[in-house]
Order: C-alpha cells, then sequence, then structure tokens
C-alpha cells in the first residue's frame, strides 16, 4: 500500500502539491503569509528602534520615542556622536536625502504611505506587487523615521506581509481572486503584529479598500494571517498592548455631549490634514528639483518645527505614552491664562504642526505611513476636548480617554475605516472599556467624513471594483439549473487517461486549452488536468516524453458536478477549483462539461433580456 502511494507520488510533478485548489489550502498559506508578516514586523520594528537610538536618542538628544509596549534600546546614549538639539534642524533633510535617493535609484513605487499602493494593487493589478517595494520601502521608512520624518510605520510593515502573500500566489500560480486574498491577509498580518491587535489588523485590511462596504469575502483568511503574525510577533517581542494606560471610562453620561463635539473636532480636522496633504503632493510635482532631493526639501520645514517642538517629530508614540500616563511636561507660559487653557491650546498646537509635518514629509516623496500621525493628531484633539470638559464640568474627567476616543476616531474618519478604528484602539490599549464612546464618535465622524478622501485608490463599494467583474446577481443564477443549458456543455477538451502527456501538450496548442477533462478509455470521468501546473520539463525532455500519461498527472480530487446543479453553485466551485471548467455529469454517467465562460455568456444574456419596464 505505501509503495503504491510513493509511486503515485513520484509521478505527479512537484508543483501539483503546493498549488492552491480550494479554502482549506487557501488557509494554509495564510498562516505561512502571517508567519513572515510577524518575522518582517518584528525585524523592521528592531531596525527602526535601533536606528531612533542612534539618531534621536545619541545624536540630538530626545528620549521619548516609544510607547510602552513597543521594543526600544534600553542603554545610555551614545556620548561621543551627541550634537544637540540644533541637530534636528539637519536630522529631518538628511534623512529625506538618504530615503529619496533609495526610492529614486531602487523603487519609486515605494515612495508615499505604501497604503495607497497597496489598495490599487488590490483593484486594477490583480494583487500583484513587486516583490523589491517592500524591502525598499522598509529601509526607506527607517531612514525617514529616524531622522525624525513624521509618519507612521505600518505601511511597510504592511507591504512586508501583502508583498509575501503576492509572492505566493505568484510561486503556486493561483488566480486572481486567491492573490488578492492574500495580499489583503498579509496587510492584515503586519498590521495585527506591529500593534498587537489581531482582530483590528484584519478589519482594516478588509475594510480599508472600500469608502462605504468591507472586503467581506477575504475576512476569514485575514483573521487567520492577523492571529498567526500577532502570535509569532509576540512571541519574541511580549504579550501585552502597545500602550500602557491608567484607568479609563466615563464618570457620567453628560461627558457625552463633548464626546459628541469631539466627533465633529476629529472631522474638521481631518478635513484638513487631506487638503493639507494633497496640496503638498501636487505643490511639490512643480518643484524645479531632483525627485530623489524633494523629500530632503520636505525635510526642511519639519527640522524648522522640530528645532521648537521636537514632540510632532517622528511617529510621535512616546508623546503620546506620557500624555496617556499624564507624565507629559507641558510648558509653562508667562501668562494670565488659566492653567487648563494652555494645556488646551498647546494639544491643539500640537496638532496642528503634526499636520504640517506630516505633510511636508510624505506628500514631498518621503517615505512613512498615515496612521501614526493620525493617531497622535486625533490624540491631541482628544486630549483638549478632555481637557475642556473637565474644565466645564469642573471634576476629574478621564483625559487619556478622551485621547484614545480622538485616536480611534480621527482615523475611523480619514480612512472611512470605522469599525477597523474601534477594535483597533480597544486592542493597542488592551481593553474594550472605552467601546461605546468610541462608537459613538468613530461614527459620527465617519458619516461626517463620506466625502473625504485620504487614499485615492479606495472605491465606494465593491460593484465599483475590477476585482469583482464578474460578481453576479445570484438569484438570477440559482433559478438557472445546468439541465436548463445542457446545449451549452461541451467534448472538446477531452482527453483520454491512455494518452501521453507530450501528446497532449501538443494538442493543447491547437485548441489553445490549459485545462483537460481526463476520461478514462469507457468514457467515464477520471480527473482533471491543467497544463498551467502539469507539465514536462524541458531537463530530460527525450528521456520521460514517451513515459507519462495523462492518467500520472491528473488531479482526480476534483468531482464533477450533478446537471441538476444550479450555475451559482456552479460558478463559485469554478472559483475554489481555479479551472476554467467544470465536468458535469447525470446519475453518474459523464455528459461534458461547463466553461467559466459560458456562465458569464448565459448570465449577461439573461441581464441583457430582462429589460426595465418603461415607465410610461
Amino acid at each position: 500500500m505505501f509503495g503504491k502511494v510513493l509511486q503515485e507520488f513520484r509521478k505527479r510533478p512537484l508543483s501539483s502539491y503546493f498549488t492552491i485548489k480550494g479554502r482549506r489550502s487557501l488557509f494554509l498559506y495564510c498562516v505561512l503569509t502571517g508567519i513572515v508578516s510577524g518575522l518582517g514586523a518584528l525585524l523592521f520594528s528592531r531596525a527602526l528602534a535601533w536606528a531612533e537610538y542612534i539618531s534621536l536618542e545619541s545624536i540630538s538628544g530626545l528620549h521619548n520615542t516609544h510607547s510602552g509596549g513597543e521594543f526600544y534600546v534600553s542603554l545610555e546614549p551614545i556620548a561621543s556622536i551627541y550634537l544637540g538639539r540644533w541637530a534636528l534642524l539637519v536630522l529631518p533633510p538628511l534623512g529625506g536625502l538618504i530615503s529619496g535617493w533609495i526610492i529614486w535609484k531602487f523603487s519609486r513605487d515605494s515612495a508615499g504611505t505604501g497604503t495607497d499602493s497597496l489598495i490599487d494593487s488590490f483593484h486594477n493589478k490583480e494583487g500583484k506587487v513587486d516583490p523589491k517595494v517592500p524591502l525598499i520601502k522598509s529601509i526607506a521608512t527607517v531612514f525617514t523615521l529616524s531622522s525624525g520624518g513624521s509618519g507612521g510605520k505600518e505601511g511597510p510593515i504592511s507591504l512586508i506581509g501583502a508583498g509575501f502573500g503576492s509572492l505566493v500566489a505568484n510561486l503556486t500560480k493561483a488566480g486572481a481572486r486567491a492573490r488578492r486574498t492574500l495580499l489583503l491577509a498579509g496587510t492584515a498580518g503586519g498590521l495585527g503584529a506591529i500593534f498587537h491587535a489581531p482582530l483590528g489588523g484584519a478589519l482594516t485590511s478588509v475594510e480599508m479598500v472600500y469608502r462605504e462596504d468591507i472586503e467581506s469575502d477575504t475576512l476569514v483568511p485575514c483573521i487567520i494571517s492577523s492571529v498567526t503574525a500577532f502570535l509569532t510577533y509576540s512571541s519574541f517581542n511580549g504579550f501585552g498592548s502597545v500602550y500602557k494606560v491608567p484607568e479609563i471610562g466615563f464618570i457620567e453620561y453628560k461627558e457625552l455631549v463633548f464626546y459628541l463635539f469631539l466627533g465633529i473636532v476629529c472631522y474638521l480636522n481631518g478635513a484638513f490634514l487631506i487638503k493639507v496633504f494633497q496640496f503638498v503632493q501636487e505643490w511639490s510635482k512643480n518643484w524645479k528639483f531632483p525627485m530623489w532631493g524633494k523629500p530632503a526639501l520636505g525635510g526642511i520645514p519639519v527640522g524648522i518645527i522640530g528645532y521648537f517642538l521636537p514632540e510632532v517629530l517622528g511617529t510621535g508614540a512616546g508623546v503620546l505614552q506620557d500624555v496617556l500616563e499624564g507624565s507629559f511636561q507641558f510648558p509653562n507660559y508667562a501668562s494670565s491664562l488659566d492653567r487648563d487653557i494652555q494645556i488646551i491650546f498647546f494639544f491643539l498646537l500640537l496638532a496642528f504642526l503634526k499636520i504640517i509635518t506630516t505633510s511636508f514629509t510624505i506628500g514631498s516623496g518621503g517615505s512613512a505611513g498615515m496612521f501614526g500621525p493620525s493617531l497622535f493628531i486625533g490624540g491631541m484633539l482628544g486630549g483638549a476636548l478632555g481637557t475642556f470638559a473637565k474644565l466645564v464640568l469642573g471634576y476629574q474627567v478621564s483625559v487619556a480617554s478622551f485621547v484614545l476616543v480622538g485616536m480611534g476616531a480621527f482615523y475611523a474618519g480619514i480612512a472611512s475605516a470605522p469599525i477597523a478604528g474601534m477594535v483597533m484602539i480597544c486592542e493597542i490599549i488592551g481593553s474594550y472599556s472605552l467601546l461605546p464612546p468610541l462608537m459613538i464618535v468613530s461614527i459620527i465622524t465617519f458619516v461626517l467624513s463620506h466625502k473625504l478622501n485620504l487614499y485615492k485608490s479606495q472605491k465606494n463599494t465593491r460593484f465599483q471594483s475590477p476585482a469583482h467583474d464578474w460578481d453576479m446577481n445570484r438569484d438570477l443564477l440559482e433559478g438557472i439549473r445546468i439541465e436548463d443549458i445542457r446545449d451549452r456543455l461541451r467534448n472538446i477538451a477531452e482527453v483520454k487517461t491512455s494518452v501521453l502527456l507530450s501528446q497532449l501538450e501538443e494538442e493543447a496548442l491547437k485548441i489553445n486549452a490549459s485545462d483537460y477533462i481526463v476520461i478514462q478509455e469507457n468514457g467515464n470521468y477520471f480527473g482533471m488536468i491543467s497544463l498551467r501546473t502539469s507539465r514536462l520539463f524541458l531537463e530530460g525532455r527525450d528521456l520521460t516524453q514517451n513515459l507519462i500519461l495523462v492518467k500520472d498527472v491528473a488531479d482526480t480530487s476534483i468531482l464533477p458536478i450533478s446537471i441538476r446543479t444550479n450555475l451559482a453553485t456552479a460558478f463559485k466551485a469554478l472559483l475554489d477549483m481555479g479551472m476554467d471548467k467544470i465536468p458535469v455529469e447525470e446519475n453518474g454517467k459523464y455528459l461534458g462539461y461547463l466553461r467559466y465562460a459560458d456562465i458569464i455568456s448565459i448570465y449577461f444574456e439573461k441581464t441583457r433580456s430582462a429589460k426595465p419596464v418603461s415607465s410610461t
């Protein structure tokens, strides 16, 4: 028995065992994608932490660059390279110059946020990602952020997972549908790992591609990848939340009035961020300067602002951590203004300047993400509203709660991702106690922001996406059985089990077919073969062309469908199989096959014949 199995294994090409044949095999590749995403996030976070230790901490003397749950280098700054605060005037332009040159030299697609290119790849490029983009973007982003450039780290981390998912799909010769799924699964893995948010990463991935819809078909694969990446990353980095927060929550319902106002404030500032960011993007295109030098020019105003207020440099995670813990040292200006009013204005100033520095860093062609800055901006707005609520209500309102709600609501508005914004914040703090105000404020911001468009590649709904060009009216297809269109069954791309594989390859060129139905000598169905995955190798072809029969490499796991099956079920089976035709039988007797193209043709014939009734 074992010898027979071993003989069968040797007959089939090794590549045939790694193809994606259905959802179960796809789930296994999602696990693999999650592992790679987690390791990629680990390597990137380590590289960034060391780069920030050398650049921001040792050279310029900044120390609060990380949140409580992130990895950081706990060594004394290198005294021999300390230059002082004035180095902040030079570091952002220098980092922009290096990252700009890297992008220009090796991968011009690595500029910008990275998220927009992912969304564009999903909709318009069948999920294909250039394998070198994740690596180049990661390196460029390390230089951008460690030199004080204002941005987030989720862009390259998402691309690491997405790029690997796309690569897996290419290696396994998967179709566009599976490649798009693995693309989003890789994105979810990167986000779930770096933010310790397995559910939030998955939801962000499926929600970010549309403004008013979600890619629900990929939710389960994204969860599998995100959880796997989170476990992989946390096994090295430790389990726990990204931000360490004190006790949070709202004390009385009258605080909800201020939360409602926070939603409006987040919407207004989100609109301002998008307008400034897009203005700088368009403006920088007209700069009479080489492309590789534009991020350096964008770094000049960032350095000037950062010299006076270094809190707005980098990711801002360290500042957010201090604000949440209540340990942030607010400047005390000599003024007759109340201390709380000073703090409110300082929060608003930080939010405003973070918008400016982020727009110049990324809008000029630098490499960084927008999620990190959106958390900072929303957090500062929340801090201002929380302090104002404490001033008006007259008791100790939890300012940290307002900061966290602002973080989630602001991202929900600019990215059209209300569910992801809520869950992500709950997971990065390790608590769902703020879910009620998060839901209220995020929905308000999302509804008000329906015309905002940070990611230009987003589609409104799946029906506008090329990824769903062939999504159909299931009610119509479910009402048509194969027996109703029996005359559409074909018997052309069929081959007997005794035919040599080399002979089939020659015959396939005549009818331009790649997938064949394999039938036995008595006419019964045997299996299927795809010449896309089962071919003779050029090396040794002279020795094997007269040895390997079609039956030796046929896939017998593909079962025929009944002639009483409806077209909706047949269409789904075709998508899961990855073949362009499916065998049909009646009472165990093989009749012929139905093509993917036939179902498409029948669908359009039926929809065109169903003309709308005129109102006249």
